[in-house]
């Protein structure tokens, strides 16, 4: 057996702690996990093949219901998905792809688009907020597709306002340009536009949403649009290596998800705002954005990112509250550290106080 890595260990101490700042209560075993996929009514379903399958298909037929949408199609990655996406929308040509600096596409799919797909990107926005349309209309270029982000996730989860966002709609319209929804967390953007997610879906040609982030699956997503677009990607899901023999693992833990996830979004999004309003009110720690718009915002402490990790293993290690393994750089507060913070239904074991004294104490040990 290979020897343990530094990821091994922080997955081993995650399971012995017993309480968890972010996301939902980690199931802690690959058993525990699959027995849980077994009490999934659909779970005693035949298996899908290639795409094929009950519980395949009635997965995507509530998802395009769920965003007004008349087809929809499961793809195994979020990555591919996209990709499929935006080569359908530039056609033969090779865009160019207009998209924020910061967003998931870009930056975190390693510019897969322009590396795989040869497409251009044309990147507009400054950082750390959304784009607009004075933006848009701005750009030197005739965009073959639009892309936004929804929430944009380095930019502190945050979301363009509802004008915003149907003024580019209406302007992608006008000028018949596609826009697309990078929505890997539209489903707790819903809750701050107080409006349903088909009423946000139908500013835009096409859309993603996954279920592994704020629904806690194992991985999969869904893309949305009109029957001849999605027609149009299946040749590229088999050619992005998405065309999986059997996806029910998937699938299993998309319908958990949908159904005991996406009704706490809002919940969960308020208690966001109030560990939020403590944290920041702490001297010297910044949260971004102030009030969250959605369950998941930055915390910015003065410390080096190094000594913030070892901090926060230090807690877990000795309190049991596991407050996560990652720190990076901040951008707000110099040679300090930024750490995420997402609500799940983890939070359900823990008061906003206590979260705050365990974050508290892992500053002190950093501080030394």
């Amino acid at each position: 057996m290979p020897a343990p890595t530094s990821l091994d260990a922080d997955i081993t101490l995650r399971n012995h702690c017993s309480r968890w700042l972010n996301g939902h209560r980690p199931l802690r075993s690959m058993r525990e996990s699959l027995l849980a996929l077994a009490e999934v009514p659909e779970a005693a379903l035949p298996l899908d093949v290639y795409g094929q399958g009950q519980a395949l298909q009635a997965l995507e037929a509530e998802v395009g219901a769920l965003l007004g949408k008349p087809a929809a199609r499961f793809m195994h990655k979020g990555v591919a998905a996209q990709l499929a996406a935006l080569r359908v929308h530039c056609g033969d040509g090779d865009g160019p792809v207009t998209l924020h600096p910061q967003s998931h596409i870009a930056v975190d799919e390693a510019e897969a688009f322009e590396k795989l797909l040869g497409l251009r990107g044309l990147r507009i926005g400054r950082a750390d907020a959304p784009f607009d349309i004075e933006h848009l209309a701005a750009q030197p270029q005739h965009p073959a597709v639009v892309v936004v982000e929804l929430p944009l996730r380095r930019a502190g989860y945050r979301l363009p306002t509802w004008e915003d966002l149907v003024n580019i709609s209406s302007w992608c319209r006008a000028a018949r340009v596609p826009l697309h929804f990078d929505g890997a967390r539209l489903w707790e953007a819903s809750a701050h536009y107080g409006r349903p997610l088909a009423e946000i879906a139908e500013l835009a040609d096409s859309v993603y949403v996954s279920f592994y982030k704020g629904l806690g699956g194992l991985a999969g997503c869904v893309l949305a649009g009109s029957e001849t677009f999605i027609a149009a990607t299946a040749p590229w899901q088999s050619r992005l290596a998405g065309n999986v023999f059997t996806l029910h693992p998937f699938v299993l833990s998309a319908l958990q998800g949908l159904r005991t996830q996406l009704p706490r979004m809002p919940e969960y999004r308020e208690r966001a705002q109030s560990l939020a309003a403590a944290l920041g009110a702490v001297p010297g720690w910044r949260v971004a954005p102030e009030v969250p718009q959605v369950n998941a915002f930055q915390l910015h402490l003065p410390l080096a990112p190094d000594r913030l990790r070892e901090a926060l293993l230090g807690v877990a290690r000795g309190d049991g509250f596991w407050l996560g393994a990652r720190a990076v750089a901040s951008h707000l507060v110099e040679g300090g550290a930024m750490v995420e913070v997402v609500i799940g239904d983890a939070a359900g074991g823990w008061l906003d106080g206590e979260a705050l004294d365990a974050l508290r104490r892992a500053v002190a040990l950093a501080a030394g």
